[in-house]
């Protein structure tokens, strides 16, 4: 089983990172839809690294956020 390197992990983990806090950002200033769309990359970015890491609280956390910005990332096609 092929394994991510560390410096794969670390890019994505600090991807992720910068993009919730864009999240964030954007949700202050009321900035929609990129604000849905980050927090969907981040937490799908935190799932993967959380998987990869077996830490399966940070898995649930962020598999739970990415559904919910899931549901805002398609409603922001209606």
């Amino acid at each position: 089983m092929a394994t991510a390197s560390n410096n794969t992990i670390s890019l994505v983990k600090w991807s992720s990172t910068i993009m919730a806090l864009g999240c964030a950002t954007m949700s202050s200033f009321d900035i929609y839809p990129i604000n849905v769309w980050l927090g969907f990359l981040a937490g799908v970015g935190w799932s993967w690294v959380g998987w990869i890491w077996r830490e399966w609280s940070l898995v649930a956390i962020n598999f739970g956020l990415t559904v919910i910005y899931g549901m805002g990332v398609l409603g922001s096609f209606w």
